[in-house]
């Protein structure tokens, strides 16, 4: 679970750390015989809280949290040009550098992340795991910790790792360490893996730029369920009933495509990014008429957008749940009805 996100010279951000524990003495009266308890309890006895809401002004910097954690997610992903990704605060020249920082709890443990980086390098990256640093790089000089070593990975190994594949080849670290570890070599270690894992998968966020469309979030929810797209799918539309918006169930059909041909009107284009297949997808809600019989509709073409940008949210969500991740939205509640905020 999240401890803290820690944000420096991003967007509006000049420094700001967001702390989810929960605050000791604040939970109300007879809070052990309630339903749905008030606070989430790691395995050291440390209380989190479960949900947290931000507000404030237009241009207060609310939306910038979120984009601050999209930048370490992509910068985690690799194959970003750190250009990219480095947007300093331009009204205040107090730092020259971005750090982001995420403190989660995975079992006992507590595990730190921190990525400081320009538009040219990285300049310093670590990981701790209990205060204990696993590896520390700066400047490309880098720390590792005893037990990251093997007969296969001697210390040599991986400081030619660092110095191969995570840098520009004039001694600035421009890739991510955790991330070349992470995949290029999972067997190395758990306290890479899993860290990593965390970070890439178990750490969401949609902005309000463009809703998370429904076939995403499906696939997202099948992750999780042995890949069942069909059960995904149930999932999302059983929420959705239970929420009382008149849909009676989802389907979806989809639909290859060739290279040039295009997606007919009302339906959503998929494309994988790695192979480039391309495939339109159908998506109907089915509604009962006046006299009680079923109806199905477009689901773009017919269904709001609040109720469009709900069924992708659902289905983030309920990744979010069943993985036991945290999920981050910015402007939950645009395009939804209160009552419909209150159920989410």
């Amino acid at each position: 679970m999240l401890s803290s996100l820690f944000i420096r010279n991003f967007r509006s951000i000049l420094e700001l750390r967001l702390d989810f524990s929960f605050a000791e003495g604040k939970a109300p009266t007879g809070y052990k015989t309630l339903a749905l308890m008030p606070f989430l309890e790691a395995e050291d006895g440390q209380r989190f809280v479960p949900c947290i809401g931000i507000f404030g002004a237009n241009a207060s910097g609310k939306s910038n949290i979120l984009m601050a954690v999209g930048a370490l997610k992509r910068l985690l992903k690799g194959g970003v040009p750190l250009a990219d990704v480095f947007e300093p605060n331009l009204l205040n020249p107090k730092f020259q550098e971005t750090s982001l920082e995420a403190v989660f709890l995975l079992g006992p443990h507590r595990f730190t992340y921190r990525l400081t980086y320009s538009a040219a390098s990285i300049s310093e990256e670590i990981l701790l795991k209990d205060e204990d640093p696993i590896f520390a790089i700066r400047r490309l000089q880098p720390q590792f910790a005893p037990q990251l070593f093997s007969a296969a990975f001697p210390k040599e190994r991986l400081e030619d790792i660092l110095r191969v594949e995570c840098s520009d080849g004039e001694g600035r670290q421009v890739k991510s360490f955790l991330h070349r570890m992470a995949l290029g070599y999972p067997g190395l270690h758990p306290d890479l893996k899993r860290p990593f894992a965390y970070l890439d998968g178990g750490l969401s966020y949609s902005s309000n730029d463009a809703a998370l469309p429904l076939p995403v979030a499906v696939d997202l929810l099948a992750l999780v369920l042995g890949g069942d797209r069909l059960a995904a799918l149930r999932e999302i539309a059983d929420v959705i009933r239970r929420l009382d918006i008149d849909i009676v169930a989802i389907g979806m059909t989809e639909t290859p495509l060739g290279a040039e041909e295009r997606p007919q009107r009302g339906t959503v284009l998929k494309q994988d990014q790695q192979t480039g297949a391309r495939h339109s997808i159908h998506i109907t809600t089915t509604h009962r008429d006046v006299a009680g019989n079923p109806r199905e509709l477009n689901f773009i073409k017919h269904e709001s957008a609040g109720t469009q940008r709900l069924a992708g949210l659902v289905g983030v969500v309920l990744y979010a749940l069943r993985t036991g991740g945290c999920l981050l939205v910015d402007e939950l509640e645009c395009s939804l009805h209160p009552l419909l905020m209150r159920e989410i």
